[in-house]
């Protein structure tokens, strides 16, 4: 019997999208933040009850909701940090109560809602063993 010894490396490839001016901008690989950007120069985003919706290898989903009147300025963005990991500083920090993770996997789907439901942006995160 031969036992070969080594690292694996891994791969990790994102995939995003976006439908106006809202983009999910990075997810942390350990689950523990998630910053969405206004892209337009000028224009303000109402993203007050839009939803953040992480589903973890096709299993668990993780559910974050904006406060009510949450108003994304032009050109900035938010970091939402699960609880634990940060403070709450709007408008540029939320905390996420419900969890202390966002999820970790290897096949991982954030998307972004408005309040009425519609898809607004999508990133997609796969890891692979090389």
């Amino acid at each position: 019997m031969r036992v070969m010894k080594g690292e694996a490396a891994s791969r990790t490839s994102f995939q995003r999208s976006a439908k106006g001016n809202v983009s999910i901008q990075e997810t942390s690989t350990d689950g523990t933040f998630i910053i969405i950007q206004n892209t337009h120069r000028a224009k303000e985003e109402l993203i007050g009850e839009w939803k953040l919706k992480r589903k973890i290898d096709g299993k668990k989903e993780i559910i974050y909701t904006f406060p009510h009147n949450f108003i994304l300025k032009p050109g900035k963005s938010v970091k939402i940090v699960a609880r634990g990991h940060g403070i709450s500083s709007p408008p540029e920090q939320l905390i996420f109560d419900g969890e202390e993770s966002f999820g970790l996997g290897s096949n991982v789907h954030t998307i972004l809602y408005s309040r009425n439901g519609e898809e607004r942006a999508t990133l997609i995160q796969r890891s692979s063993q090389a």
